[in-house]
């Protein structure tokens, strides 16, 4: 029986959850240590997604890039009670799935369950357990951090990692997102296990802490669940604003010589944070410039009447400060040139004017598909617990296609006129463009 309990929560964690015709019910509220909680009932499998998000991602290294993420990767490496090898039987045996992982701005910790009682209850103990006394063994941190190191090294041979790693410091030059998430080599050898410990403690205490509930459970049920997930955390303080980055005063171009047959190609500059209110539009006019795979402009400029790539894609990413925007592809090194000047060309084109059939075929496609972005559990577990730690209305997911459908296309030209500035772009080609 216990083998077959992973299975079936795997089985039916993808099975759909529709809310294509009802409107998603976020309830909020805080704990007793004031950390807010987001909860939406969804009564149709029985089964509990969770999520525990801390403001505790890369951009809080400061000088010890790497360190979020080895301090997120080590939570379950020990307790005060069990070792690594018994926490996760524990989860295992009890079909339980736990997960963890940090980004720039966040570390966030997540467990399904199956709601049957003697199922739930030792998970959420478990999960607690792991949130509230980590131990970070010392055997264990240098196994991973050397398991780390290693990866940073095989990075370096990876010309689209350089390319990532290039494109982030150049935009964000001494900003905390300049910095990679999972660090450097000579930052990650540098790393004690004393650092994680002062990390833990800074970061991961109640007032820096979000809880977000998806499952077949009742309000009651989600205020016991995020009482008993945060009580043993310290109340701590709040991290600080980030600072906001400087965009640049004028065009970059950089060439990495990198022996590949392909160059790998990125152009971009700083978009928007979060929560902004020209990102319905600059979202609605990027699926039509390289968002939306083969219907859109630069693929068709691009790979079909060209054939200078097999891909080429854009895309914003907002983030608790402006997040970057840019383009992606890779192409043959003797094509390099040929398709920076066709991307260019692409981009200028559409900046000033693009097609009303267009933008109604990506509007409705976009409005359209709305609820299949919502079909499961966890992806709106997701959507909630970016909801929550980026402060956006609750209303989000039911306005989002309403401002989609609202949009003209004056209101994208002028949104993309306003952040996006061709004359102040970076270009970065990693390889050996001729």
């Amino acid at each position: 029986m216990k083998n077959l309990i992973p299975a079936f929560v795997f089985v039916i964690g993808f099975m759909a959850f529709s809310q294509a015709h009802a409107s998603i019910d976020i309830q909020t509220w805080q704990t007793s240590k004031g950390v807010k909680v987001l909860f939406v009932e969804a009564p149709q499998l029985p089964m509990v997604d969770i999520e525990v998000t801390f403001d505790a991602g890369s951009a809080r290294d400061a000088k010890q890039p790497g360190l979020a993420n080895l301090t997120s990767a080590l939570l379950s490496a020990g307790t005060q009670q069990k070792d690594e090898q018994q926490i996760s039987i524990g989860f295992n045996n009890l079909g339980a799935q736990f997960g963890g992982q940090a980004t720039r701005d966040s570390a966030s910790f997540s467990l399904r369950s199956l709601t049957r009682e003697n199922l739930l209850t030792p998970a959420l103990d478990l999960f607690a357990e792991v949130l509230s006394a980590p131990t970070f063994p010392k055997a264990i941190f240098e196994r991973d951090q050397a398991r780390l190191i290693q990866a940073l090294k095989q990075r370096e041979e990876q010309p689209n990692q350089v390319a990532s790693l290039a494109f982030w410091k150049t935009l964000y030059a001494d900003h905390p997102y300049a910095n990679p998430t999972e660090g450097h080599i000579e930052s990650v050898q540098a790393i004690k296990t004393s650092d994680l410990k002062a990390f833990y403690q800074r970061y991961y205490v109640a007032k820096n802490a979000q809880v977000s509930i998806v499952g077949a459970i009742n309000r009651k049920q989600a205020e016991q669940m995020a009482e008993r997930l945060t009580r043993d955390l310290k109340t701590g303080e709040q991290a600080p604003a980030l600072p906001k980055p400087k965009p640049l005063q004028a065009a970059q171009n950089q060439v990495i010589d990198f022996s590949s047959a392909q160059t790998h190609y990125m152009l971009g500059q700083l978009g928007v944070e979060r929560g902004h209110p020209d990102y319905y539009a600059l979202f609605l006019g990027n699926h039509l410039l390289g968002g939306s795979g083969f219907g859109s402009l630069l693929v068709e400029e691009v790979r079909e009447k060209r054939g200078l790539v097999y891909s080429v894609y854009s895309y914003f990413a907002p983030m608790r400060v402006t997040g970057p925007w840019l383009i992606g592809l890779s192409t043959q090194n003797s094509q390099a040139s040929e398709a920076d000047q066709v991307v260019k060309q692409t981009l200028e084109g559409f900046m000033a004017d693009f097609s009303d059939e267009k933008l109604a075929d990506i509007k409705s496609n976009l409005i359209g598909g709305w609820p299949l972005r919502l079909d499961s559990n966890g992806k709106i577990l997701g959507y909630i617990s970016m909801i929550g730690f980026y402060d956006l209305p609750l209303d989000y997911l039911d306005a989002f296609p309403r401002h989609i459908e609202s949009l003209t296309k004056q209101d994208v030209l002028d949104a993309w006129q306003r952040h996006i500035d061709t004359d102040k772009m970076f270009t970065l080609m990693v390889g050996q463009p001729e």
